[in-house]
Protein backbone atom coordinates (compact mmCIF):
# COMPACT_ATOMS: atom_id res chain seq x y z
CA UNK A 1 0.00 0.00 0.00
CA UNK A 2 2.49 2.55 0.82
CA UNK A 3 4.72 2.38 -2.47
CA UNK A 4 1.80 2.29 -4.44
CA UNK A 5 0.96 5.59 -2.72
CA UNK A 6 4.93 6.51 -2.84
CA UNK A 7 4.49 6.08 -6.89
CA UNK A 8 1.08 8.48 -7.04
CA UNK A 9 2.50 11.71 -5.15
CA UNK A 10 5.25 13.36 -5.23
CA UNK A 11 5.08 14.01 -1.49
CA UNK A 12 6.58 17.67 -0.84
CA UNK A 13 4.86 18.46 2.82
CA UNK A 14 8.33 18.27 4.32
CA UNK A 15 9.23 21.43 2.82
CA UNK A 16 10.21 19.41 -0.27
CA UNK A 17 13.00 17.30 -1.45
CA UNK A 18 16.42 19.46 -1.35
CA UNK A 19 17.43 21.58 -4.41
CA UNK A 20 20.61 19.84 -6.12
CA UNK A 21 23.00 21.87 -8.58
CA UNK A 22 24.24 19.95 -11.91
CA UNK A 23 27.12 19.01 -9.38
CA UNK A 24 25.81 17.48 -6.99
CA UNK A 25 24.58 13.51 -6.63
CA UNK A 26 21.32 12.76 -8.72
CA UNK A 27 18.32 14.03 -7.37
CA UNK A 28 16.83 10.45 -7.53
CA UNK A 29 18.55 7.17 -8.17
CA UNK A 30 15.75 5.57 -9.31
CA UNK A 31 13.70 2.54 -7.82
CA UNK A 32 15.21 -0.43 -9.60
CA UNK A 33 18.92 0.53 -8.99
CA UNK A 34 18.17 1.29 -5.01
CA UNK A 35 16.05 -1.92 -5.09
CA UNK A 36 18.85 -3.81 -7.06
CA UNK A 37 21.46 -2.34 -4.70
CA UNK A 38 19.17 -3.52 -1.86
CA UNK A 39 19.00 -6.88 -2.95
CA UNK A 40 23.24 -7.39 -3.69
CA UNK A 41 23.53 -6.68 -0.29
CA UNK A 42 20.88 -8.34 1.63
CA UNK A 43 22.72 -11.14 0.07
CA UNK A 44 26.02 -9.89 1.65
CA UNK A 45 24.65 -9.19 4.94
CA UNK A 46 22.59 -12.39 5.31
CA UNK A 47 25.41 -14.73 4.71
CA UNK A 48 26.91 -15.43 8.31
CA UNK A 49 23.58 -16.23 9.28
CA UNK A 50 23.40 -19.44 7.02
CA UNK A 51 27.10 -20.47 6.79
CA UNK A 52 27.19 -21.20 10.75
CA UNK A 53 26.26 -24.12 12.96
CA UNK A 54 24.67 -21.16 15.10
CA UNK A 55 24.32 -17.75 14.70
CA UNK A 56 26.83 -16.83 18.25
CA UNK A 57 23.92 -14.12 19.41
CA UNK A 58 24.16 -14.21 23.53
CA UNK A 59 20.49 -15.01 23.50
CA UNK A 60 19.83 -17.03 20.41
CA UNK A 61 20.06 -20.51 21.74
CA UNK A 62 17.20 -19.57 24.54
CA UNK A 63 15.37 -18.02 21.58
CA UNK A 64 15.21 -21.54 19.96
CA UNK A 65 14.39 -23.39 22.80
CA UNK A 66 10.90 -21.15 23.01
CA UNK A 67 10.15 -21.39 19.22
CA UNK A 68 10.93 -25.02 19.46
CA UNK A 69 8.53 -25.56 22.27
CA UNK A 70 5.65 -23.32 20.91
CA UNK A 71 5.66 -25.33 17.67
CA UNK A 72 5.01 -28.34 19.64
CA UNK A 73 2.51 -27.10 21.92
CA UNK A 74 4.88 -27.41 25.33
CA UNK A 75 6.35 -30.01 26.92
CA UNK A 76 6.25 -32.01 30.52
CA UNK A 77 8.28 -29.16 31.66
CA UNK A 78 6.73 -25.61 30.66
CA UNK A 79 3.08 -24.87 29.26
CA UNK A 80 2.48 -22.40 26.09
CA UNK A 81 0.72 -19.30 27.73
CA UNK A 82 -0.72 -17.28 24.76
CA UNK A 83 -1.42 -13.83 25.79
CA UNK A 84 -1.48 -9.70 24.19
CA UNK A 85 2.03 -9.61 25.13
CA UNK A 86 4.29 -6.54 23.37
CA UNK A 87 7.75 -8.97 22.80
CA UNK A 88 5.91 -11.56 20.29
CA UNK A 89 7.81 -11.18 16.82
CA UNK A 90 9.52 -14.16 16.52
CA UNK A 91 7.19 -16.30 18.80
CA UNK A 92 4.66 -15.14 16.03
CA UNK A 93 6.83 -15.59 12.75
CA UNK A 94 8.58 -18.40 13.67
CA UNK A 95 6.62 -21.49 15.15
CA UNK A 96 4.64 -21.58 12.24
CA UNK A 97 6.77 -21.52 9.82
CA UNK A 98 8.98 -24.36 11.29
CA UNK A 99 6.16 -26.34 10.61
CA UNK A 100 7.09 -26.15 7.10
CA UNK A 101 10.56 -25.65 7.03
CA UNK A 102 13.23 -27.06 9.49
CA UNK A 103 12.95 -24.54 12.83
CA UNK A 104 16.98 -23.63 12.32
CA UNK A 105 16.14 -22.45 9.09
CA UNK A 106 13.03 -20.73 10.24
CA UNK A 107 14.73 -19.29 12.69
CA UNK A 108 17.78 -17.73 10.56
CA UNK A 109 15.17 -16.48 7.81
CA UNK A 110 13.43 -14.65 10.48
CA UNK A 111 17.07 -12.96 11.03
CA UNK A 112 17.13 -12.25 7.75
CA UNK A 113 13.47 -10.37 7.27
CA UNK A 114 14.48 -8.70 10.50
CA UNK A 115 17.43 -7.39 8.25
CA UNK A 116 15.27 -6.40 5.33
CA UNK A 117 12.65 -5.17 7.42
CA UNK A 118 15.09 -2.46 8.94
CA UNK A 119 17.09 -1.79 5.89
CA UNK A 120 14.05 -1.62 3.49
CA UNK A 121 11.98 0.93 5.74
CA UNK A 122 15.03 3.25 5.95
CA UNK A 123 14.85 3.37 2.25
CA UNK A 124 10.99 3.50 2.25
CA UNK A 125 11.12 6.40 4.65
CA UNK A 126 14.01 8.45 3.23
CA UNK A 127 11.66 8.39 -0.24
CA UNK A 128 8.65 9.43 1.17
CA UNK A 129 10.68 12.09 3.15
CA UNK A 130 12.77 13.05 0.47
CA UNK A 131 10.61 12.36 -2.38
CA UNK A 132 13.69 10.70 -4.42
CA UNK A 133 14.99 7.43 -4.68
CA UNK A 134 18.76 7.67 -3.28
CA UNK A 135 21.09 4.91 -2.35
CA UNK A 136 22.02 7.44 0.63
CA UNK A 137 19.39 5.19 2.87
CA UNK A 138 21.65 1.74 2.36
CA UNK A 139 24.06 3.42 5.01
CA UNK A 140 21.60 1.07 7.16
CA UNK A 141 23.23 -2.04 6.27
CA UNK A 142 26.57 -0.93 8.31
CA UNK A 143 24.39 -0.88 11.35
CA UNK A 144 22.72 -3.60 11.09
CA UNK A 145 25.37 -6.06 13.07
CA UNK A 146 25.26 -4.13 16.38
CA UNK A 147 25.91 -4.46 20.02
CA UNK A 148 22.09 -4.97 20.44
CA UNK A 149 22.14 -7.70 17.43
CA UNK A 150 24.76 -9.58 19.19
CA UNK A 151 23.01 -9.79 22.46
CA UNK A 152 19.93 -11.59 20.20
CA UNK A 153 17.42 -8.60 21.00
CA UNK A 154 16.01 -9.69 17.29
CA UNK A 155 11.93 -9.17 18.69
CA UNK A 156 13.25 -5.52 19.09
CA UNK A 157 14.89 -5.15 16.10
CA UNK A 158 12.18 -6.51 14.27
CA UNK A 159 9.63 -3.57 15.69
CA UNK A 160 12.74 -0.77 14.45
CA UNK A 161 12.48 -2.20 11.27
CA UNK A 162 8.35 -1.94 10.99
CA UNK A 163 8.56 1.27 12.74
CA UNK A 164 10.72 2.56 9.93
CA UNK A 165 8.30 1.30 7.54
CA UNK A 166 4.90 2.27 9.15
CA UNK A 167 6.21 6.03 9.92
CA UNK A 168 7.29 5.87 5.72
CA UNK A 169 3.14 5.18 5.49
CA UNK A 170 2.38 7.52 8.11
CA UNK A 171 3.84 9.84 5.68
CA UNK A 172 2.67 8.60 2.65
CA UNK A 173 -0.77 8.38 3.23
CA UNK A 174 -0.89 12.20 4.30
CA UNK A 175 -3.14 13.11 1.66
CA UNK A 176 -5.29 10.31 1.51
CA UNK A 177 -8.43 9.93 3.23
CA UNK A 178 -8.65 10.13 7.04
CA UNK A 179 -10.10 6.31 7.54
CA UNK A 180 -7.45 4.67 5.26
CA UNK A 181 -4.64 6.86 7.59
CA UNK A 182 -5.89 5.60 11.00
CA UNK A 183 -6.82 1.91 9.85
CA UNK A 184 -3.65 1.74 8.40
CA UNK A 185 -1.73 3.45 10.91
CA UNK A 186 -3.56 1.70 13.53
CA UNK A 187 -2.10 -1.49 11.91
CA UNK A 188 1.31 -0.43 12.23
CA UNK A 189 1.03 0.70 15.63
CA UNK A 190 -0.48 -2.96 16.62
CA UNK A 191 2.16 -4.63 14.63
CA UNK A 192 5.47 -2.81 16.52
CA UNK A 193 3.55 -3.05 19.93
CA UNK A 194 3.33 -7.09 19.31
CA UNK A 195 7.19 -6.89 17.99
CA UNK A 196 8.08 -5.08 20.97
CA UNK A 197 7.15 -2.57 23.26
CA UNK A 198 10.23 -0.26 23.38
CA UNK A 199 9.96 -0.56 19.46
CA UNK A 200 6.43 0.54 19.71
CA UNK A 201 7.77 3.01 21.55
CA UNK A 202 10.45 4.36 18.86
CA UNK A 203 7.36 4.35 16.56
CA UNK A 204 5.06 6.17 18.68
CA UNK A 205 7.94 9.24 19.24
CA UNK A 206 8.39 9.46 15.55
CA UNK A 207 4.90 9.53 14.89
CA UNK A 208 4.94 12.30 17.42
CA UNK A 209 8.41 13.92 16.05
CA UNK A 210 6.32 14.16 12.54
CA UNK A 211 3.60 15.87 13.84
CA UNK A 212 5.18 18.16 16.14
CA UNK A 213 5.84 21.31 14.02
CA UNK A 214 2.74 21.50 12.29
CA UNK A 215 0.93 21.17 15.28
CA UNK A 216 2.96 23.94 17.04
CA UNK A 217 2.06 26.34 14.22
CA UNK A 218 -1.80 25.55 14.24
CA UNK A 219 -1.33 26.25 17.88
CA UNK A 220 0.37 29.72 17.03
CA UNK A 221 -2.17 30.38 14.63
CA UNK A 222 -5.40 29.36 17.04
CA UNK A 223 -6.46 26.86 14.19
CA UNK A 224 -8.13 24.88 17.01
CA UNK A 225 -10.01 22.41 14.59
CA UNK A 226 -6.93 21.36 12.72
CA UNK A 227 -4.95 21.16 16.17
CA UNK A 228 -7.90 18.48 17.23
CA UNK A 229 -7.93 17.25 13.66
CA UNK A 230 -4.32 16.08 13.80
CA UNK A 231 -3.97 15.14 17.43
CA UNK A 232 -7.10 12.82 16.68
CA UNK A 233 -5.49 11.37 13.84
CA UNK A 234 -2.26 10.97 14.79
CA UNK A 235 -3.79 9.76 18.42
CA UNK A 236 -6.08 7.54 16.97
CA UNK A 237 -3.55 4.47 16.57
CA UNK A 238 -2.26 4.21 19.66
CA UNK A 239 -5.48 3.86 21.52
CA UNK A 240 -5.44 0.23 21.14
CA UNK A 241 -1.90 -0.63 21.94
CA UNK A 242 -1.66 1.93 24.82
CA UNK A 243 -4.88 0.05 26.31
CA UNK A 244 -2.98 -3.71 26.29
CA UNK A 245 -0.09 -2.22 27.70
CA UNK A 246 -2.40 -0.81 30.61
CA UNK A 247 -4.79 -3.93 30.90
CA UNK A 248 -2.38 -6.39 30.56
CA UNK A 249 1.24 -5.83 30.65
CA UNK A 250 2.25 -3.26 32.84
CA UNK A 251 0.33 -4.97 35.72
CA UNK A 252 2.33 -8.00 35.32
CA UNK A 253 5.54 -6.24 34.65
CA UNK A 254 7.98 -6.00 37.83
CA UNK A 255 11.35 -4.61 38.78
CA UNK A 256 13.13 -1.78 39.88
CA UNK A 257 14.15 1.48 37.87
CA UNK A 258 17.62 2.43 37.40
CA UNK A 259 19.94 4.68 35.85
CA UNK A 260 23.46 4.32 34.98
CA UNK A 261 26.29 7.02 35.10
CA UNK A 262 25.25 9.62 32.71
CA UNK A 263 28.64 9.86 30.65
CA UNK A 264 27.69 6.13 30.17
CA UNK A 265 25.30 7.48 27.05
CA UNK A 266 28.08 8.70 25.17
CA UNK A 267 29.81 5.69 25.22
CA UNK A 268 26.49 3.84 24.19
CA UNK A 269 26.84 5.42 21.01
CA UNK A 270 29.51 3.24 19.85
CA UNK A 271 26.96 -0.18 20.05
CA UNK A 272 25.89 0.85 16.84
CA UNK A 273 29.39 -0.56 15.60
CA UNK A 274 30.25 -2.40 18.41
CA UNK A 275 31.49 -6.13 17.13
CA UNK A 276 34.32 -7.95 17.91
CA UNK A 277 38.00 -5.93 16.94
CA UNK A 278 37.92 -2.96 19.08
CA UNK A 279 40.26 -0.80 17.39
CA UNK A 280 38.70 -1.89 13.95
CA UNK A 281 35.40 -1.06 15.29
CA UNK A 282 36.23 2.51 16.90
CA UNK A 283 37.90 3.11 13.41
CA UNK A 284 34.49 2.56 11.71
CA UNK A 285 32.87 4.48 14.17
CA UNK A 286 35.10 7.51 14.16
CA UNK A 287 34.35 7.08 9.70
CA UNK A 288 30.73 7.13 9.86
CA UNK A 289 30.54 10.45 12.60
CA UNK A 290 33.42 12.07 10.53
CA UNK A 291 31.08 11.58 7.41
CA UNK A 292 27.76 12.88 9.70
CA UNK A 293 29.67 15.26 10.69
CA UNK A 294 31.25 16.80 7.81
CA UNK A 295 28.04 16.73 6.12
CA UNK A 296 26.58 18.43 8.91
CA UNK A 297 29.59 20.85 9.21
CA UNK A 298 28.99 21.69 5.74
CA UNK A 299 25.37 21.94 5.54
CA UNK A 300 25.17 19.60 3.21
CA UNK A 301 23.52 16.68 5.44
CA UNK A 302 20.14 18.31 4.73
CA UNK A 303 17.92 16.66 7.48
CA UNK A 304 14.55 16.71 6.23
CA UNK A 305 12.91 19.33 8.64
CA UNK A 306 10.05 16.62 10.26
CA UNK A 307 11.69 14.02 10.70
CA UNK A 308 14.48 15.96 11.81
CA UNK A 309 12.08 17.01 15.08
CA UNK A 310 11.34 12.98 15.65
CA UNK A 311 15.22 12.57 15.25
CA UNK A 312 15.79 15.41 18.37
CA UNK A 313 12.62 13.89 20.32
CA UNK A 314 14.30 10.13 20.12
CA UNK A 315 17.68 11.43 21.37
CA UNK A 316 15.82 12.81 24.05
CA UNK A 317 13.95 10.54 24.76
CA UNK A 318 17.63 8.39 24.79
CA UNK A 319 19.04 10.74 27.84
CA UNK A 320 16.65 10.29 29.88
CA UNK A 321 15.80 6.57 29.72
CA UNK A 322 16.95 4.66 32.69
CA UNK A 323 19.08 1.43 31.75
CA UNK A 324 16.68 -0.76 34.16
CA UNK A 325 12.94 -0.85 33.71
CA UNK A 326 9.91 -2.68 34.56
CA UNK A 327 12.27 -5.79 34.55
CA UNK A 328 14.20 -5.33 31.40
CA UNK A 329 17.94 -4.53 31.23
CA UNK A 330 19.33 -2.17 28.47
CA UNK A 331 16.27 0.15 28.08
CA UNK A 332 18.50 3.19 26.83
CA UNK A 333 21.00 0.76 25.19
CA UNK A 334 18.17 0.22 22.73
CA UNK A 335 17.53 3.65 21.02
CA UNK A 336 21.52 4.00 19.32
CA UNK A 337 21.07 1.98 16.62
CA UNK A 338 17.46 2.96 16.10
CA UNK A 339 18.41 6.84 16.47
CA UNK A 340 21.10 6.42 13.45
CA UNK A 341 19.03 4.80 11.45
CA UNK A 342 16.09 7.43 11.54
CA UNK A 343 19.01 9.84 11.18
CA UNK A 344 20.21 8.19 7.36
CA UNK A 345 16.53 7.63 6.81
CA UNK A 346 15.83 11.60 7.55
CA UNK A 347 18.73 13.24 5.60
CA UNK A 348 19.16 13.56 1.71
CA UNK A 349 22.98 15.11 1.28
CA UNK A 350 23.66 16.63 -1.60
CA UNK A 351 27.67 16.07 -2.23
CA UNK A 352 30.23 18.00 -4.13
CA UNK A 353 30.50 16.38 -7.15
CA UNK A 354 29.34 13.25 -8.54
CA UNK A 355 32.82 11.93 -8.15
CA UNK A 356 32.87 12.64 -4.28
CA UNK A 357 29.67 10.85 -3.82
CA UNK A 358 31.06 7.86 -5.52
CA UNK A 359 33.89 7.62 -3.40
CA UNK A 360 31.74 7.78 -0.46
CA UNK A 361 29.47 4.73 -1.31
CA UNK A 362 32.84 3.23 -2.34
CA UNK A 363 34.37 3.86 0.95
CA UNK A 364 30.98 2.56 2.31
CA UNK A 365 30.86 -0.68 0.98
CA UNK A 366 34.62 -1.67 1.64
CA UNK A 367 33.99 -0.78 5.18
CA UNK A 368 30.74 -3.00 5.02
CA UNK A 369 32.93 -6.02 3.13
CA UNK A 370 35.68 -5.69 6.05
CA UNK A 371 33.33 -5.71 8.91
CA UNK A 372 31.06 -9.06 7.00
CA UNK A 373 34.71 -10.69 6.85
CA UNK A 374 35.60 -10.06 10.26
CA UNK A 375 32.03 -10.83 11.56
CA UNK A 376 32.58 -14.39 9.68
CA UNK A 377 35.81 -15.14 10.47
CA UNK A 378 34.49 -15.03 14.14
CA UNK A 379 31.70 -16.79 13.57
CA UNK A 380 33.82 -20.21 11.69
CA UNK A 381 35.54 -20.03 14.59
CA UNK A 382 32.24 -20.29 16.93
CA UNK A 383 30.86 -22.97 14.55
CA UNK A 384 34.05 -25.53 16.20
CA UNK A 385 33.39 -24.53 19.90
CA UNK A 386 29.25 -24.73 19.34
CA UNK A 387 29.53 -28.33 17.41
CA UNK A 388 32.12 -29.42 20.27
CA UNK A 389 29.47 -28.59 22.73
CA UNK A 390 26.51 -30.32 21.46
CA UNK A 391 28.05 -33.46 20.76
CA UNK A 392 27.99 -32.98 24.97
CA UNK A 393 24.12 -32.09 24.82
CA UNK A 394 23.41 -34.55 22.42
CA UNK A 395 25.05 -37.56 24.83
CA UNK A 396 22.48 -36.40 27.61
CA UNK A 397 19.73 -39.11 28.01
CA UNK A 398 15.99 -37.63 27.41
CA UNK A 399 13.71 -36.42 29.54
CA UNK A 400 16.37 -35.33 32.32
CA UNK A 401 16.70 -32.16 34.30
CA UNK A 402 19.80 -29.85 33.94
CA UNK A 403 20.95 -27.69 36.22
CA UNK A 404 23.21 -24.45 35.20
CA UNK A 405 25.45 -22.97 36.49
CA UNK A 406 27.50 -19.82 35.75
CA UNK A 407 29.23 -16.52 37.39
CA UNK A 408 27.49 -12.88 37.63
CA UNK A 409 30.09 -11.82 35.05
CA UNK A 410 29.02 -14.23 32.63
CA UNK A 411 26.05 -12.36 31.54
CA UNK A 412 27.92 -10.09 28.91
CA UNK A 413 28.43 -10.31 24.92
CA UNK A 414 31.67 -12.14 23.98
CA UNK A 415 32.74 -13.18 20.66
CA UNK A 416 31.37 -17.20 21.43
CA UNK A 417 28.93 -16.56 24.07
CA UNK A 418 27.95 -20.14 25.84
CA UNK A 419 25.72 -18.96 28.88
CA UNK A 420 22.33 -20.44 27.19
CA UNK A 421 23.63 -22.94 25.60
CA UNK A 422 22.19 -25.47 27.81
CA UNK A 423 19.00 -24.03 26.68
CA UNK A 424 19.40 -26.25 23.38
CA UNK A 425 18.72 -29.49 25.08
CA UNK A 426 15.34 -28.86 25.06
CA UNK A 427 14.36 -29.44 21.33
CA UNK A 428 17.35 -31.83 21.33
CA UNK A 429 16.86 -33.81 24.54
CA UNK A 430 13.78 -32.90 25.51
CA UNK A 431 15.23 -32.00 28.97
CA UNK A 432 14.17 -29.37 31.10
CA UNK A 433 16.35 -26.39 31.60
CA UNK A 434 15.65 -24.15 34.52
CA UNK A 435 17.35 -20.61 32.43
CA UNK A 436 14.89 -20.72 29.60
CA UNK A 437 13.46 -17.36 29.24
CA UNK A 438 10.01 -18.06 30.59
CA UNK A 439 8.44 -14.59 32.34
CA UNK A 440 4.91 -14.11 32.41
CA UNK A 441 4.98 -10.25 31.06
CA UNK A 442 7.72 -11.09 28.62
CA UNK A 443 7.16 -14.77 26.70
CA UNK A 444 3.96 -17.08 25.90
CA UNK A 445 5.59 -19.85 27.48
CA UNK A 446 5.45 -20.67 31.48
CA UNK A 447 7.52 -23.27 33.80
CA UNK A 448 4.86 -25.55 34.69
CA UNK A 449 4.34 -24.88 38.86
CA UNK A 450 6.61 -27.58 39.91
CA UNK A 451 9.56 -27.01 37.89
CA UNK A 452 9.07 -23.40 38.48
CA UNK A 453 9.44 -24.16 42.34
CA UNK A 454 12.55 -26.03 41.15
CA UNK A 455 14.27 -23.34 38.64
CA UNK A 456 14.05 -20.70 41.39
CA UNK A 457 15.37 -23.24 43.75
CA UNK A 458 19.03 -23.53 42.15
CA UNK A 459 19.87 -19.87 40.15
CA UNK A 460 22.58 -20.35 38.23
CA UNK A 461 24.96 -18.22 39.83
CA UNK A 462 24.25 -19.24 43.38
CA UNK A 463 25.12 -22.17 42.09
CA UNK A 464 28.18 -21.52 40.40
CA UNK A 465 28.95 -19.88 43.93
CA UNK A 466 28.35 -22.88 46.00
CA UNK A 467 30.03 -25.41 43.72
CA UNK A 468 32.97 -23.36 42.09
CA UNK A 469 33.22 -20.22 44.14
CA UNK A 470 33.70 -21.91 47.27
CA UNK A 471 30.61 -20.59 49.26
CA UNK A 472 30.00 -23.55 51.58
CA UNK A 473 26.45 -21.40 52.54
CA UNK A 474 24.92 -21.26 49.34
CA UNK A 475 26.15 -25.66 48.94
CA UNK A 476 24.69 -26.37 51.69
CA UNK A 477 21.10 -24.13 50.97
CA UNK A 478 21.35 -26.03 46.87
CA UNK A 479 22.34 -29.50 48.06
CA UNK A 480 18.43 -30.78 49.12
CA UNK A 481 17.03 -29.10 45.59
CA UNK A 482 19.96 -30.09 43.74
CA UNK A 483 19.32 -33.73 44.07
CA UNK A 484 16.06 -33.24 42.48
CA UNK A 485 18.47 -32.98 39.15
CA UNK A 486 20.06 -35.07 36.70
CA UNK A 487 22.58 -33.23 35.47
CA UNK A 488 24.74 -29.56 36.00
CA UNK A 489 26.10 -27.56 32.93
CA UNK A 490 29.10 -25.43 33.97
CA UNK A 491 29.87 -22.85 31.44
CA UNK A 492 31.57 -19.22 31.49
CA UNK A 493 33.64 -17.59 29.19
CA UNK A 494 37.23 -18.47 30.73
CA UNK A 495 38.37 -21.99 31.43
CA UNK A 496 36.02 -23.79 33.78
CA UNK A 497 37.37 -25.57 37.06
CA UNK A 498 34.96 -27.56 39.08
CA UNK A 499 36.27 -28.38 42.32
CA UNK A 500 35.76 -32.21 43.03
CA UNK A 501 33.13 -33.50 44.74
CA UNK A 502 31.34 -36.77 45.49
CA UNK A 503 28.30 -35.54 44.57
CA UNK A 504 28.68 -35.02 41.54
CA UNK A 505 30.94 -36.30 38.61
CA UNK A 506 32.49 -34.99 35.24
CA UNK A 507 31.02 -36.68 32.13
CA UNK A 508 31.92 -34.09 29.26
CA UNK A 509 34.42 -31.35 29.41
CA UNK A 510 35.58 -28.82 27.24
CA UNK A 511 37.50 -25.60 28.49
CA UNK A 512 34.24 -23.47 29.01
CA UNK A 513 31.26 -25.46 29.01
CA UNK A 514 31.22 -28.86 31.19
CA UNK A 515 28.53 -31.38 32.09
CA UNK A 516 28.49 -33.03 35.01
CA UNK A 517 26.17 -35.69 36.57
CA UNK A 518 24.20 -35.41 40.11
CA UNK A 519 25.03 -38.45 42.21
CA UNK A 520 21.84 -39.06 43.45
CA UNK A 521 22.71 -40.25 47.32
CA UNK A 522 21.07 -39.56 50.52
CA UNK A 523 24.57 -37.88 51.85
CA UNK A 524 24.66 -35.59 49.12
CA UNK A 525 21.90 -33.62 50.66
CA UNK A 526 23.06 -32.42 53.67
CA UNK A 527 26.21 -30.52 54.67
CA UNK A 528 28.10 -33.05 55.28
CA UNK A 529 28.03 -34.42 51.86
Amino acid sequence: MGRAVLRRHDLRLLSGPPQVTSTSAPRSSGALRVWCAFALLMVLVTVPLFSTVLPPLFDYPNHLARMHLLKQGGDAFDAVRWGPLPNLAEDLIVPPLARLIPLEIASRLFLGMTFGLIAGGAILLNRAATGAWRLWPLLAFLLLYNRIFLWGFVNYLFGIGLALGGAALWLALERERRWLRIFSSSLVALACFFSHIAAFGFYALVISGVEAAPAFAELGARRWPALVRRIGIAGAQFVVPTALFLGNWQAKAGGAVSYAGFWRKADLLFSVFDNYDRTFDVACFALFLGLIGWLAWTRRLRLMPRLGWAACLVFAAYLLLPSQMYGGSGADHRLPTAWFLLLVASSAPGFPSRRAAITIGIAAASVLLVRLTVIEHVWREADGIYSADLVGIDGLPRGVKLAVAYPADAVHVVGIPEVHLATLAIPRREAFVPTLFALPAQQPVALRPPYLALAEAVPPQRLWAGLVGGDSIELVRLLPALQKYDYIVFTDHRPVRVPSSRCIEPVFERPTFQIFTVVHDPGCASPEG
